[in-house]
């Protein structure tokens, strides 16, 4: 059974696509051009028009009843043309865009604030930017949590947009409008074995893309900062990459494999990039989307089930790390973190440790002498 429904996500009208899937299924949605994931809606998506409605009713059709919002097509049509009809316009303040550029935050924040910001003015309208009140926030973040259903994270988002439009564009006191936060969710990092590491690996045969990858994996880098990469990052001579203005506008070095390094001069010499190390077929910057396609389509040729992303990499790279004894200290340095606790919570995945450990069920005489007629194959 597939469900689909109106979904207005980041100022896009768009059909979402829920249910409980079969591989088949996932396969033919992931065939759709211009298909999204959302985390934050947990599930698949795309921009909505009537011509892709159709085509989603035909694909997924073959596979099982398409079920809409209420019972029919034309319903769902109705229900997203109302949607788009109710929802106000508004125009954000400019000096909104040029603090935040003149603030130096990066592209990917300025298009978050901005989002989030405007989302809020759509809710609150007719109430305008004069208007804003502690009771008007705490209305809204309400409505984020009961209606909306949105993560801790996007909540958070939503404040801090809120947030510096009042402080840092105009200029007023924190004690009026200042909400409570949510504490987030402290969940552990998803980590690929070595083993996995590996497979992955052998599973990227193309040479730039597998130069990505053991980037990525071997220095512990950001998605971010990997894209940023040009020529003179890389200092064979010392075995460091240099990451510029990485995340906070902050400089660091950290770890150049010479594997990698090998496999990026001869990457160099047949792809012969211009300013970034990785570029797109325009020669801009090379997208994050297609750096996590290659890692998800490597996944899925090695095995791999496990959501994996960029982020993943960087994560197996510290636990790795940890792993073989390297100080905690040095991989807060690597990876480029702050404080000292956002590095710590590797120590809750690695295994370091646990191979001197014995579970209290298999102590016991009983078990025991199950486990030894399990080995003789009784």
């Amino acid at each position: 059974m597939v469900i689909l429904r109106p979904l207005f996500h980041r100022q896009q009208l768009c059909v979402a696509i829920q249910g409980n899937f079969s591989s088949e299924v996932n396969q033919a949605i992931r065939g759709f051009e211009g298909r999204k994931y959302s985390a934050t809606h947990g599930c698949w998506y795309i921009q909505y028009s009537e011509d892709v409605l159709r085509l989603l009713c035909k694909v997924l059709g073959g596979f099982g009843e398409v079920i809409f919002c209420d019972n029919t097509e034309q319903d769902l049509h109705a229900e997203i043309l109302m949607s788009e009809k109710t929802l106000p316009e508004v125009v954000l303040p400019a000096e909104y865009a040029a603090m935040l550029k003149t603030m130096r935050y990066s592209d990917a924040t300025l298009e978050n604030y901005c989002s989030q910001f405007k989302s809020f003015l759509q809710h609150i309208y007719p109430v305008d930017c004069q208007g804003i009140s502690g009771e008007v926030i705490q209305s809204y973040l309400l409505y984020l949590i009961d209606v909306k259903k949105v993560s801790i994270s996007t909540q958070n988002q939503a404040i801090n947009a809120i947030k510096f439009y009042l402080e840092r564009v105009q200029h007023g006191e924190r004690t009026v409008y200042y909400v409570d936060r949510p504490i987030k969710d402290r969940k552990l990092p998803t980590v690929l074995s070595e083993e996995e590491i590996q497979r992955l690996f052998l599973n990227t045969r193309n040479l730039k893309h597998r130069c990505i990858l053991y980037l990525i994996y071997s220095a512990g880098l950001r998605i971010s900062e990997l894209l940023s990469l040009q020529r003179d990052s890389l200092d064979a001579d010392r075995g460091l990459i240099y990451v510029r203005s990485g995340k906070g506008k902050k400089d660091r070095v950290t770890l150049l494999s010479r594997v990698a390094y090998a496999y990026v001069c001869e990457y160099l010499e047949l792809y012969k990039p211009g300013r970034w190390l990785f570029e797109g077929p325009d020669g801009e910057m090379y997208s994050s989307r297609s750096v996590n396609n290659i890692i998800k389509r490597s996944c899925r040729l090695a095995g791999i089930n496990k959501r994996v992303s960029a982020h993943t990499l960087r994560h197996s790279f510290a636990t790795h790390l940890l792993e073989r004894g390297t100080d905690l200290r040095y991989i807060q340095t690597l990876l480029g973190h702050e404080s000292s606790r956002t590095t710590e919570r590797y120590t809750h995945v690695t295994k370091k440790g646990f191979e001197m450990l014995i579970s209290p069920l298999d102590n016991l005489e009983h078990t025991r002498t199950l486990l030894r007629a399990a080995n003789k194959g009784i």
